[in-house]
């Protein structure tokens, strides 16, 4: 009779883990089904670019660069050799006004940086910080007056696109999306990780957890430096789209 009940459990509890397994699966496959839906709900119509007047195609350079990296620039040998080794960041700004979006595009990466960098720095340091909404505030605080510097503008390219929203009664916008490359020498721009990282640390942090946030600021230094996905900031305001990327 035990043995009649031991496998009654244990055949019930194989069923409960397939019916847990099942329904991971299930939503899973859900979840990405509505990434999906969502994804298609928004079309973008490419109209004019830069260099279409002349007859040159589309330039493809910043919609790759994420999935290949340096790669990406293999027909563009003129933007590759004038990012050399140096760390190099992609922006993006995106308004139906073109020099608006131009603008946002080359004057919104100290900002952006920024950003992300407390994004970064929130999660990295959450367990030497006490209040984490008040440190949220006094990380905006800093990122105010952050001023990376050190960046050289080495390209830019503009597309012009018709926006159609799906999910406002096929909703269409014209929209004008400038991107740059910046370049910053790598040993600059660790020095001014690693000093705003401080700052932030100085501000949040308690002396007693000192050391182990200066570990941790040690740790996300050396991510952000090696990782090329490390930094990416989406910022979405009425009509305005500024995106940054950080690639090695």
């Amino acid at each position: 009779m035990k043995k009649v009940r031991m496998m009654a459990a244990i055949i019930a509890g194989i069923a409960l883990v397939l019916a847990v397994v099942g329904c991971a699966t299930t939503q899973t496959a859900e979840q990405e089904t509505k990434t999906q839906k969502k994804q298609n709900l928004i079309e973008y119509e490419n109209i004019d670019w830069d260099g279409a007047v002349a007859g040159k195609d589309l330039p493809e350079w910043p919609y790759y660069l994420d999935d290949e990296g340096l790669d990406a620039l293999d027909d563009y040998p003129g933007i590759r050799e004038k990012i050399g080794n140096n760390k190099f960041f992609l922006t993006q700004g995106s308004n139906k006004d073109k020099k608006l979006a131009r603008e946002e595009a080359r004057n919104t990466l100290s900002f952006q940086i920024a950003q992300q960098l407390n994004t970064n720095a929130i999660t990295t340091f959450n367990e030497v910080i006490d209040d984490r909404e008040q440190a949220q505030e006094t990380i905006n605080a800093v990122a105010s007056k952050a001023k990376f510097t050190g960046f050289e503008r080495v390209a830019e390219t503009w597309v012009f696109r018709l926006k159609i929203d799906h999910t406002k009664n096929d909703k269409t916008t014209e929209e004008y999306t400038y991107y740059d490359i910046f370049v910053c020498e790598r040993d600059v721009f660790e020095r001014q990780l690693n000093k705003y990282l401080s700052d932030i640390i100085g501000e949040v942090v308690k002396s007693e957890n000192m050391q182990r946030a200066n570990e941790l600021r040690d740790g996300l230094v050396d991510e952000l430096m090696n990782n090329d996905t490390a930094l990416i900031q989406n910022a979405d305001s009425n009509s305005l789209d500024v995106t940054l990327r950080v690639y090695n």
